[in-house]
C-alpha cells in the first residue's frame, strides 16, 4: 500500500541523544467511561526501538509525563534465529499503563529521548514501532484470560472429544 501524498510517515525515527521525539497517535477508546464500569482489564504501550543495545539508556513519556520503570518490561528481540524473510528485530519495550497514566480520548503524544548511547556502537538508534493495546473484560466479574482461561484459576485441560 502507498500512503496518502499528504499524510506524514511518522516511523521509523531516529533517536539522538537528548533530544526528545514525539510520535502522535490518537485514540478512540473512552477509558474513563469503561472504567467506571470495571470493564477494563489491562492497557499496553510497546515501543520497539532498533540498533539499541543494554548499554542504552532512555527515558519515555505519554502526553508529557514521565513513565515510571516501575510500570516497564522490555524484551530483547535484538536476534532472532526463525523468523519470517523480512524480519524486523530490536527491543520492545513494553508499558503496562495504570489508570494514572491511560492515554485520554483523541490525541496522544508519546515522547522517547535516548539519554545515553553507548560510545563503541556506531548505528542509529530508532523507533520503529508504537502500539498501544487495551484489553477490556466481557463483565466487570469475568475472566481475565482467553477461552474462559484465567491465570488465578490455575490451568485447565480441555476435553477432546
Amino acid at each position: 500500500l502507498k500512503p496518502s501524498p499528504n499524510v506524514p510517515i511518522p516511523l521509523p525515527v531516529t533517536l539522538v541523544v537528548d533530544e526528545p521525539v514525539v510520535i502522535e497517535i490518537t485514540i478512540s477508546d473512552d477509558l474513563e467511561r469503561w472504567a467506571a464500569q470495571d470493564r477494563v482489564h489491562e492497557v499496553l504501550l510497546r515501543l520497539r526501538l532498533a540498533e539499541i543495545t543494554e548499554m542504552d539508556r532512555l527515558s519515555f513519556g505519554l502526553n508529557g509525563r514521565r513513565l515510571p520503570e516501575t510500570l516497564l518490561r522490555k524484551i530483547n528481540q535484538a536476534y532472532l534465529m526463525a523468523a519470517p524473510r523480512f524480519r524486523a528485530s530490536g527491543y520492545w519495550f513494553i508499558f503496562k499503563l495504570d489508570s494514572d497514566h491511560w492515554p485520554r480520548t483523541g490525541n496522544n503524544t508519546v515522547e522517547v529521548t535516548l539519554e545515553h548511547q553507548d560510545p563503541d556502537v556506531t548505528p542509529q538508534i530508532f523507533v520503529r514501532d508504537v502500539e498501544l493495546e487495551t484489553k477490556y473484560l466481557m463483565g466487570k466479574n469475568f475472566h481475565r484470560g482467553p477461552q474462559y482461561t484465567d491465570s488465578d484459576l490455575g490451568p485447565y485441560e480441555h476435553a477432546v472429544t
